[in-house]
């Protein structure tokens, strides 16, 4: 016998199958396309960062301390303006354990000039310093001769001004910044006045 007859009372009708038991596919296809689209708003109106932003350093007073220490006449750039942003300035050996001052620029067109001083310049550090470029004549700015160098497989071009006898300042200016950006940047060079009260350190070097 039956339930129903059983109990007197007609049975409950099956419930009627989930319309995403039978689409399931469908369904989510359409789920996916829809968070596709919310991704791609996202990335549309949130702001992408180019290139991380390194914070400024006080390359003048490095630069105060380092020509009261070495007594070399060390130069940096005056009056450049809006948009070049010293990121680094350290005084260390650098190749074949030659002391080197060292600064790093951010340029307004987002690349990077480093200039290295040192006294007593081996080859081996101002062809390092050029990146292995090759020469390429020379070039004046505000009436100062520079070598050129170009390390084309690397996009970097440098200027180079050695310096005259054994205690001369050799200055290398190099990156990969346009070069109209890289004649501003030697044509602002001027000697920096060394820090008051810093006293000579005791000279490492002989010649």
């Amino acid at each position: 016998m039956s339930t129903e007859a059983a109990s007197g009372e007609p049975a409950a009708p099956a419930a009627p199958p989930s319309r995403y038991s039978l689409g399931t596919f469908p369904n989510m296809f359409r789920s996916m396309f829809v968070i596709g689209l919310f991704v791609l708003a996202l990335v549309a109106i949130v702001p992408r960062i180019s290139q991380v932003q390194r914070p400024a350093v006080d390359a003048a007073g490095k630069a105060s301390q380092v020509a009261a220490q070495t007594t070399w006449p060390v130069q940096l750039p005056k009056g450049l303006g809006e948009g070049w942003v010293p990121t680094v300035a350290t005084y260390a050996p650098g190749t074949e354990k030659v002391p080197t001052f060292t600064t790093v620029w951010t340029t307004p067109s987002g690349a990077d000039i480093a200039l290295k001083q040192a006294v007593n310049a081996t080859q081996g550090w101002v062809d390092r310093s050029v990146n292995d470029g090759e020469a390429a004549g020379t070039v004046t700015v505000s009436g100062r001769t520079f070598e050129k160098f170009v390390a084309g497989d690397k996009g970097q071009l440098a200027y180079v001004a050695k310096g005259q006898g054994a205690k001369g300042l050799t200055l290398v200016a190099s990156g990969t910044a346009p070069e109209d950006e890289l004649k501003a940047f030697v044509a602002a060079l001027a000697p920096v006045a060394p820090a008051p009260g810093v006293s000579p350190a005791p000279s490492t070097t002989t010649g």
